[in-house]
C-alpha cells in the first residue's frame, strides 16, 4: 500500500501536509500560469519543477529525489528503475528508461498543437465561433492528457501535472478558465481506459465538458 513514509511506494494523499500546503501550492501555480505570456512555439511544457514545488516537504529525507524528476532518473536510486501499474491497468506507464524521451516528445507536441493553433486561428480560424475554437482546441488538450497519463512520469502526482499542464494551454490558446483547480481530481478514469482500448469519442467529449464549465 502507497504511503506517505515510503520512497518506491511513496503517494501524496495521506500526508498531514495534503489538506492545507498542497492546495496552497497549487493555488499559487494557477494563478501563476494565468499570468504567463510565452511566446508562442518557445513555451516551457516541463512540470518538473512545478511537481517539485507542489510535493516539498511531503517525501521522506531520504529520498527527496522523488518529486521533480521523472521515473528513469539516474541520479535518483529510487526512480532509476521504478515501474508503475494503476490497478489493472497495464496500459499506464511506460518502462522506466523510456519516460524522458517520451516527455521530451510531449513537450514538443505541447508547442507544435500551439503553433498549430494560432496558425489555424489567422486564416480560417477567424470566422469560426469562440465556442468552435474552443472545442477544436480541447480535443487536441484531451491528446495531450491522455499521453501524459499514459506515459505517468512520476511515482505520484501525475494529475496534478497532467491537469497543470492542461490550464497552461488552454490559457495560452487564450481560454484562460476562471474555474480550475489542479488539485481538485477529474473523474475521467473509466474515460482513459476507454480510449485506451480504442473507443476514442468518451475521453474527449468528458474533457471538453470539463473545459467549457471552466469557462
Amino acid at each position: 500500500m502507497k504511503d506517505h513514509t515510503s520512497c518506491k511506494y511513496w503517494s501524496y494523499d495521506n500526508h498531514p501536509d495534503r489538506g492545507l500546503g498542497l492546495v496552497s501550492r497549487c493555488k499559487k501555480l494557477t494563478e501563476d500560469a494565468l499570468i504567463s505570456t510565452p511566446t508562442v512555439g518557445e513555451a516551457d511544457f516541463d512540470t518538473r519543477p512545478a511537481h517539485k514545488f507542489m510535493f516539498q516537504g511531503m517525501t521522506p529525507d531520504s529520498c527527496a529525489c522523488i518529486i521533480g524528476n521523472y521515473r528513469g532518473t539516474e541520479t535518483c536510486l529510487e526512480l532509476r528503475y521504478c515501474p508503475v501499474r494503476v490497478d489493472d491497468d497495464m496500459k499506464i506507464g511506460f518502462a522506466p528508461e523510456l519516460v524522458m524521451g517520451a516527455m521530451n516528445e510531449l513537450d514538443d507536441e505541447c508547442n507544435q498543437l500551439m503553433c498549430v493553433h494560432h496558425a489555424w486561428l489567422e486564416n480560417e480560424g477567424l470566422t469560426a465561433s469562440q465556442e468552435r475554437q474552443l472545442m477544436k482546441f480541447a480535443v487536441a488538450a484531451a491528446k495531450i492528457f491522455e499521453r501524459f497519463l499514459t506515459i505517468h512520469p512520476y511515482i505520484d502526482g501525475n494529475g496534478h501535472c497532467a491537469r497543470l499542464l492542461v490550464l497552461k494551454l488552454l490559457t495560452w490558446a487564450n481560454f484562460p478558465p476562471r474555474r480550475w483547480d489542479i488539485d481538485a481530481k477529474m473523474d475521467v478514469y473509466q474515460e482513459l481506459k476507454a480510449h485506451r482500448r480504442g473507443q476514442r469519442g468518451l475521453l474527449m467529449q468528458k474533457l471538453t465538458s470539463f473545459v467549457l464549465q471552466s469557462m
